[in-house]
């Protein structure tokens, strides 16, 4: 009998054959494609942070050395595609944050007996916020954002020391025992890899009030708000697309921080008030997916 080719047989063996690969490619292509940052997106984040804070008061007579700070944030991260260019994407971030920190050791500023004291301080804060920017974004993989945060916070703050001046010392029960009302404000850079991982650098300026007025405290809030509304439309108006995501963090962050050293003599900026206490931290994060 003579032999018969059956080529069904031989597309079959093809189709096994090739079965595995076109298998392993598309979840590696799924796997790429989950990391890559495509506009809309929004992810679950957790953020850890470390840092070094030192406490400053107008009123007191000391400085303190640099002290250590730990830091953590959960919350929703978005990106979305930028009205201003492709290139680029609109980010923010709202969270829950908690920190605690710590600083050494202040020296009293006294010409004439200059003397070395332990002044002790430790904090714990708690609060909310968000980051706001607008990012560079190089492919699909990474976005390098500018960005500015602000939040309110309720603070604990705890001083010892061996010996401070009568004047000193009320000065600081003012901002100790139970729970103060603070702001706080930061500026950083974050390098966002894929969805997945991202790392960021701030300074953070954080005003802690003696006592809590709800009116000036929100009219002081609205201030800030108008303010940023009306540099969003100068930079609009003034820069170049390509400009706008580092004006806007710039010209945004000097104000902020001009308000807070004004909030820093009064806390309740424009209005007649108590001096507030500052407390500054440098930190840098790693953030993680959760969802």
């Amino acid at each position: 009998m003579p032999y018969t080719k059956r080529p069904h047989f031989h597309l079959l063996f093809f189709l096994l054959w090739i079965a595995p690969s076109a298998s392993a490619q598309w979840e590696v292509t799924n796997l790429v494609d989950e990391f890559l940052i495509q506009p809309p997106s929004r992810v679950l984040t957790m953020n850890l942070g470390y840092g070094f804070a030192a406490p400053i008061s107008q009123e007191v007579v000391a400085n303190f050395s640099r002290g250590s700070a730990f830091n953590a944030m959960v919350g929703v991260k978005r990106f979305l595609d930028s009205d201003y260019s492709a290139t680029q994407v609109d980010y923010a971030h709202i969270f829950l944050t908690t920190s605690f920190g710590r600083a050494a050791q202040g020296r009293l500023i006294d010409t004439l007996t200059p003397t070395l004291t332990q002044i002790g301080f430790s904090n714990f804060q708690f609060g909310f916020g968000a980051r706001d920017g607008i990012g560079y974004r190089f492919q699909k993989y990474a976005v390098v954002t500018p960005y500015i945060s602000g939040g309110q916070a309720w603070t604990t703050n705890q001083w010892t020391s061996d010996s401070l001046f009568i004047g000193d010392a009320i000065r600081l029960n003012r901002f100790s025992g139970g729970l103060r009302y603070a702001t706080f404000t930061e500026v950083g850079v974050m390098v966002d890899v894929g969805t997945k991982f991202a790392v960021d650098m701030g300074f953070e300026m954080t005003l802690v009030q003696p006592r809590y007025i709800f009116l000036q405290s929100f009219s002081n809030l609205i201030l800030q708000q108008v303010a940023h509304v009306l540099i969003r439309k100068t930079v609009d108006a003034l820069f170049p697309n390509s400009w706008i995501p580092i004006a806007g963090f710039v010209l945004k962050g000097a104000f902020n921080f001009w308000l807070y050293d004004q909030k820093s003599r009064r806390a309740n900026f424009p209005f007649q008030s108590e001096a507030g206490l500052q407390i500054l931290t440098f930190r840098v994060g790693a953030s993680f997916s959760i969802d």
